[in-house]
């Protein structure tokens, strides 16, 4: 536990540290996030705030990840971190040109991801081909053959695009992020990795929460995502991704049910999705949002514990 503990002061202190640089570099170069215009009419004061810190925190996590416990499992998790965040920095970047909030075309965006989800499981399969085809949840194992393969890539992809549509409210997505895979850095064998990533999310979380002074970007969600979903598709137990990424399942479900009913029946189910744009149309505070649904996040992650050890 020192090495864990150690590890996230270090990558907390990068973090928060090298992102003011990178902050100042952009508001002097005029570089600046483009807000949507179907979002809330409350982030229109946003436009121009400095975006792409995952470009920062995701190399720190990735650093410190290695330096501190190189494996193969580590490795595969760095390298779909590296994948989705390129597919992210491209996005960014194509907003950033194109000067509005319209980046990569969604299908072209969904197709880089699934193809980086097959890297990623043509990889895990290598590591261990007995146990390829077999999930976990807690002490029962499933049996799926290849049927595994387009459950994970959904699952790689979902989490992947869950985490990026979170990234909607200042401080969101960073600290449910934090607090879902907090209780992970006591039991998982990917400690090392889980403990960076807390402790970079938490130096980014210095500079995004409300109001922000920067966003993480496609950049960093995108990469968030598909690490998260990583870390659970190489010990064959991305199901539990149900609890321990439990908000940002939520988050994407309540999208695809917005827009199902609404290209079903012509009316909404919430008055603006993903669910915390309703959260926030009810009159919620950004600061609220971000509290009880990190709350909610860390509620479920502890169930998640349970379920791992047996109930």
């Amino acid at each position: 536990m020192i090495r864990e503990v150690l590890v996230l002061l270090l990558s907390f202190s990068a973090s928060s540290i090298l992102l003011k640089p990178f902050i100042a570099f952009q508001k002097k170069r005029r570089i600046g996030q483009f807000i949507r215009e179907e979002g809330p009419d409350l982030h229109n004061h946003k436009t121009g705030t400095p975006t792409s810190a995952g470009l920062v925190f995701v190399s720190l996590i990735i650093a410190f990840t290695l330096i501190f416990d190189f494996n193969a499992k580590n490795a595969i998790i760095v390298l779909s971190g590296i994948l989705f965040g390129y597919i992210g920095l491209i996005d960014d970047v194509a907003k950033i040109r194109k000067r509005n909030a319209r980046g990569v075309n969604a299908w072209t965006k969904l197709l880089l991801q699934f193809l980086s989800g097959a890297i990623v499981l043509v990889l895990v399969y290598y590591l261990n081909p007995e146990s390829f085809y077999i999930l976990r949840l807690g002490p029962v194992s499933i049996e799926l053959g290849w049927a595994r393969v387009p459950v994970s890539l959904v699952i790689l992809a979902g989490m992947s695009n869950g985490v990026n549509l979170t990234d909607g409210v200042d401080g969101l997505a960073a600290s449910v992020m934090i607090f879902a895979i907090l209780p992970l850095v006591l039991v998982s064998p990917q400690s090392i990795f889980f403990s960076a990533m807390i402790g970079s999310l938490a130096g980014f979380l210095l500079h995004n929460w409300h109001p922000a002074k920067i966003f993480m970007g496609d950049t960093g969600s995108l990469a968030m995502g598909g690490m998260l979903a990583t870390a659970f598709v190489v010990t064959g137990q991305e199901l539990l991704l149900l609890l321990f990424g439990f908000v940002f399942v939520a988050e994407i479900l309540s999208d695809i049910i917005q827009v199902s009913y609404f290209k079903a029946t012509g009316k909404r189910v919430f008055l603006m999705a993903p669910i915390h744009h309703h959260f926030e149309l009810k009159g919620w505070k950004e600061t609220r949002i971000a509290v009880v649904f990190s709350i909610v996040a860390l509620s479920a992650s502890l169930i998640g514990l349970l379920v791992i050890n047996g109930g």
